[in-house]
């Protein structure tokens, strides 16, 4: 439970964050269910299920399909937070790339009447996500703030948190729709490397790059941008740092020596869009409010 006892903090499995401070938080995870090449995988920061996916994913070039948290899993936290507080603050990955959002209002719905439950659309994921439920957990357990005060002050966080990507493939793109087949058979055709950006939530393809070298560049000329940069964090399809992963942190460590560059492994959301061997980066620009 967050240190304000009334409000109940809840998220997807999406969310990085450490597990010892979603725990001091008192956040309630539920883990993203994906299913790819007739198997299931799980995923939160317990639950490595991304890295097997991926590794699927390589090998097959499957389709996923995000199937989880469903609506029951949703109605299953509810109640067991109804024994405790009958407010709560869900923050989701972006209703645009899953069917988390959506089924988590479908979940609220059975609530009505005996608790507020505020859901909230993140826009983005991963680190992104992460974000905004660690600032969430800061300011529940502050105490001293009334649950509208607190959404605004996430809302206020969404517009500065920044999500783009590179892929080696244009299948996952095309067939989350945001390509149509004739883009797509060129693209495959001409070997292009599509340079991708979360905006307003959703998928928006910006440039394609015949060299993977470019398309690299895109990504540090994209960070470049920024005046104020508080966080940035490199995201990838391996286990172990990629040899482009580890070009790209050196190259961003120099424009923002002050910021230390992770590199983790991107999860199920993510790899629905750009497949199993693609690269992104996550800039979060401003400062706590």
């Amino acid at each position: 439970m967050t240190g304000n006892s009334s409000i109940q903090l809840i998220t997807d499995g999406t969310a990085f964050l450490p597990m010892e401070q979603l725990q001091a938080f008192g956040v309630t995870v539920l883990p993203i269910v994906a299913q790819a090449g007739g198997k299931t995988y799980m995923y939160d920061q317990k639950t490595p299920g991304h890295i097997g996916l991926l590794e699927e994913l390589r090998g097959s070039r499957e389709s996923i399909e995000i199937i989880g948290p469903s609506p029951d899993d949703f109605r299953a936290v509810f109640e067991r937070s109804l024994y405790r507080t009958n407010q709560m603050l869900v923050i989701l990955s972006s209703g645009r790339l899953s069917p988390v959002l959506r089924n988590a209002r479908i979940a609220a719905r059975d609530f009505m009447g005996r608790c507020d439950i505020t859901i909230l659309d993140s826009q983005t994921v991963s680190v992104g996500l992460g974000l905004l439920v660690e600032r969430a957990g800061e300011l529940l357990q502050r105490g001293d703030l009334p649950l509208p005060e607190v959404v605004r002050r996430i809302r206020g966080m969404v517009p500065r948190i920044y999500v783009v990507m590179i892929s080696d493939t244009l299948d996952y793109i095309y067939r989350s729709g945001k390509l149509t087949a004739t883009q797509a058979i060129l693209g495959a055709m001409l070997k292009v490397h599509p340079f991708v950006e979360i905006e307003d939530g959703d998928v928006i393809p910006l440039e394609k790059s015949r060299r993977p070298e470019r398309a690299l560049d895109k990504l540090v000329e994209f960070a470049s941008e920024f005046a104020r940069v508080k966080k940035l964090v490199i995201f990838q399809a391996f286990g172990e740092p990629a040899p482009e992963a580890l070009d790209l942190k050196n190259r961003l460590e120099q424009i923002a020596p002050s910021l230390e560059v992770p590199i983790i492994v991107y999860d199920p959301v993510i790899a629905t869009h750009i497949g199993p061997e693609g690269l992104g980066l996550v800039v979060y620009e401003g400062v706590w409010r």
